[in-house]
């Protein structure tokens, strides 16, 4: 998925129910733009016009423009996809979140 997500100009999630969307944070993590609903943990790491686009769940005119601005501007979809991997890499790559999980685990296990 790591060289689709490279090639996409940007990944579209319109999800109406979703706990955290993994799949975002990969797409990002590649340097994709994403749109995404604003529904469930998302918008915790999506910032709405820094790190992607942020549209009410079920609302198919605001994707429809939200995915129309991206594609005439692809100046702001790249800065967009810039910022969201900037963001994301630091965070929760996965020698990092791997170790939070060992962590988590050992404390559960010395409890």
């Amino acid at each position: 998925l790591a060289a689709a997500f490279r090639e996409a100009r940007f990944f579209v999630l319109p999800s109406e129910y979703e706990a955290f969307g993994l799949v975002l944070l990969e797409a990002m993590g590649q340097g994709t733009a994403v749109i995404a609903t604003r529904v469930g943990g998302i918008p915790e790491f999506v910032e709405d016009g820094r790190a992607g686009l942020l549209v009410p769940p079920g609302d198919s005119g605001r994707l429809r423009e939200a995915i129309e601005r991206l594609w005439a501007d692809p100046a702001a979809t790249e800065a967009l996809g810039a910022y969201g991997r900037d963001r994301i890499v630091p965070q929760y790559r996965w020698t990092l979140v791997a170790d939070r999980l060992e962590a988590i685990y050992t404390e559960a296990r010395n409890a």
